[in-house]
Parts: C-alpha cells; structure tokens; sequence
C-alpha cells in the first residue's frame, strides 16, 4: 500500500490532482453526469456491453470506456476503514478519500464538513476509486475487475474492516423500491400471530427461526449471503419438520419420512449402489459427493420429497427449486456456497448466484406461508406488497452537463 499526496480540500469544488498513467473520465472525488451527443458511440457503448458472459462490473467498465473514452473503472468504495490519504493498492488500484481528514477548524456550514461528520458517525466512508486498464479484450477487464475485490480484501487481515464498492457508472442499474404496507396485511399478520402464539416452544421457535433467516436475506445486499440466509430459511425449517419426534405437533403431519431403521439403512444402500452406478466411470469425486450427500446424509433428496409434500398439489415451487441452470439448481449452489468451492471474487460466479436470488427467496417465503397454511390452518394471504419503483436519474446520458448541473462531489452523492 502506497500512500499518495495529502488531500487539502477545504472547499467541496477543490480537488486534488493526482498522477495518473491513464485517463480518468471524472476529476478525485466527483461524478460527472454521462453526456453524449454522437449516436454511433452510444450505440457502440450499447453494443459492447451487452456482450453475453460478461459480469455487471465488466460491462460497466465497456460501457464507460466506449461512451467517454475513459481508459480504466471509475468505482465508489464504501468501508469502515478511514484512510486520510489516497492510496495506492496492489494491482494500481487507487482509492482517494471523498472526506476531509479532519474538520476541526473547518468553516461551519461546509457541506462537505457535514458529510464527513455523518460518515464518522456512520461509519461508512466514501471512496473514489480508480484502476487503469492496459488494453480493452475480455480477458484483461475480467482480471482487472478481479484485482480490485483481491486489493480490497486484504485490508480483512487488519481486523474488522471491510469494504463494498460498484461500477460509478454502472451499465443498467435496478430501480431502488419502496413498499406500502396497508391495513389488510397487518391484518392478516396478526391472525398468523394468534395462530403461533399456543404452539410448543420448540414448533414456535423453528418457525420464527425460519422467518428470521429470510428477513436477514432480504435486508442484505450481497448476493451471496442473501441467497444463502433464503435457502436456510427453508431447510432449517424443513430439517426441524423431518426431524420432528413429538406426534402431538402440528408440524409432525407434514413430515415424509416414516422409515423404520432397518428400512432406511436398506434404502441407504440402495442409493449408494445406483449413485455409484451412474457417475463412477464419468466422474468419481462427483460419485463420491452425491453418494454421501444424497444417500447417506440424504440432506437432499429428504428436502427434495418433503417440498414436494408441502407444495402438493402445486409442482411448480419445486420445479424452479431444482431447475438447472448452467448445470446447477438452488441447491447445488447452496453447498457451493456454504462448502467454501463458489469464488466470491468472481463476478461471473457471483453473478449466477444473484441471477437466482429472487427464485430462492420467492420460494421460501412460500414454503413458510404453506406450512402455516397446512399444519396452522392460516388463511391465504392477501397480495403481498407492491413496491413503488424510483428510478436514478444520475445513470441517464444527457447532451449537455448543465441538464444535470455539472459534476457532483461524490460525498453529497453517496453519503
């Protein structure tokens, strides 16, 4: 880590300069509005970063280069780390502070003081981040978007700290959402209330448990963790469910399975001789794993037969549960989360993993509201809420700066 220049910005419209091999599309600190009058470089710009196989980060960096001639990624980094000073991480990459490093002394009324004082008590610091890219092939973006999560990373070995960053200019963005929450939902929320609060401890605990994962999953931003806190919302309950040795439950009906022992050491085996049978030639490590989670464990197929029993008469929360895409269902990319083999440092990895995200948490918040509707009697649920989409006016490309005011310091921005 190299430390660069100190920033002696005492003003929001002040910047400070910083040697770079490479152009930059923006000055430190600010975020230009994308302005284009030339309709075959926007239509370039479209073109290139819609190539298939391309993560979110690498068609922004496309995006950007072909629409502004930018030769690098422009990105905004968040952390709990305060770095005063710009600094230069392995792989070139360039983290500027959006803050002023002290604000004793400062002129009351700043803007910029103010942000700085709710980052430090927010703990979120704002970060103009810069890497060069040397030449514009797939192979050499896809490496260099690596380079900035491996530079990032690295500062976890110093404790606690952590840092998120995205595209400034990312390619297509989401709409943020809000939701209305009317009278009919918190009606029907209390009812399903009244219905657990008689419930044994451990059937009402299993069932808020579950809950609680899916509300951790919808809260978190990272597709990972999201995904995965979703997919232990169902299997944390469905194993409680399966498991379940108190016939005087209500949840106790839902259960499949009813084996004797000796019935399930032979179905065991059954499975073991037909896995081996079918993968062993083509691929023994991967007969190895399906022997054990699927035979001897069972984890997946109890799941897969005990959805299929909840779902019933239903078949299509459980199709979409184990569709295969790219060779993979939910499942699958479940274990490869949780057994450490899926890169968080891929962005094509994480990107199949968020392309299904809202498969995994539809499921399991219908999953819940089955079981509360087969073994509680809970009524069916209204419409669940709608969401009011609101569109970010920063990612359109304007034909002149002044329609959007200029460049704005990133701290007003992102703070």
């Amino acid at each position: 880590m190299n430390e660069g220049i100190e920033p002696e910005r005492k003003v929001p419209g002040q910047v400070v300069t910083y040697e770079t091999r490479l152009e930059k599309f923006n000055e430190w600190c600010h975020r230009r509005p994308l302005v284009s009058v030339d309709e075959d470089r926007r239509r370039r710009a479209y073109t290139c970063a819609s190539k298939s196989g391309l993560s979110k980060v690498e068609k922004a960096a496309f995006y950007l280069h072909e629409l502004t001639g930018c030769d690098g990624l422009e990105f905004v980094a968040f952390s709990n780390a305060r770095l005063n000073k710009p600094v230069t991480l392995t792989g070139d990459v360039v983290l500027m502070p959006c803050f002023l490093p002290e604000i004793e002394g400062s002129t009351l009324g700043d803007p910029l003081v103010d942000a700085t004082s709710r980052m430090a008590t927010a703990a979120r610091y704002i970060y103009d981040g810069w890497v060069p890219i040397l030449k514009w092939d797939t192979e050499t973006v896809r490496q260099t978007v690596r380079n900035v999560g491996e530079a990032l990373s690295l500062l976890a070995l110093y404790g606690r700290t952590h840092f998120d960053w995205e595209p400034k200019y990312p390619f297509f963005k989401e709409p943020s959402s809000s939701f209305k929450v009317a009278d009919a939902h918190l009606s029907d929320l209390e009812t399903i209330a009244k219905l657990l609060e008689p419930l044994h401890e451990k059937d009402r605990v299993a069932i808020y448990r579950s809950l609680a994962w899916l509300s951790q999953g919808i809260r978190l931003n990272e597709p990972e963790p999201h995904f995965l806190c979703c997919i232990l919302a169902i299997e944390s309950l469905a194993t409680y469910i399966e498991k379940q040795d108190d016939a005087t439950s209500p949840l106790a009906n839902l259960r499949t399975g009813t084996l004797s022992e000796i019935e399930k050491r032979a179905e065991c085996e059954r499975c073991i001789r037909d896995t081996l049978a079918k993968f062993l030639d083509k691929d023994a490590e991967e007969a190895i794993k399906r022997a054990y989670f699927d035979c001897v464990v069972s984890i997946t197929q109890r799941l897969k037969r005990h959805l299929a029993s909840v779902f019933a008469p239903d078949k299509e929360p459980v199709e979409i549960f184990y569709k295969k895409v790219k060779r993979k269902h939910l499942y699958d990319l479940r274990s490869h989360i949780g057994h450490g083999t899926a890169d968080p440092l891929d962005k094509l990895a994480r990107e199949q993993i968020a392309n299904r995200v809202w498969d995994a948490e539809k499921i399991a918040r219908l999953y819940i509201i089955r079981v509360l509707q087969k073994a509680l009697g809970a009524p069916a649920l209204g419409q669940l809420i709608t969401a009011s989409a609101s569109l970010p006016l920063q990612n359109a490309i304007f034909s002149s700066e002044n329609m959007y005011k200029g460049p704005t310091h990133m701290a007003f921005i992102y703070c």
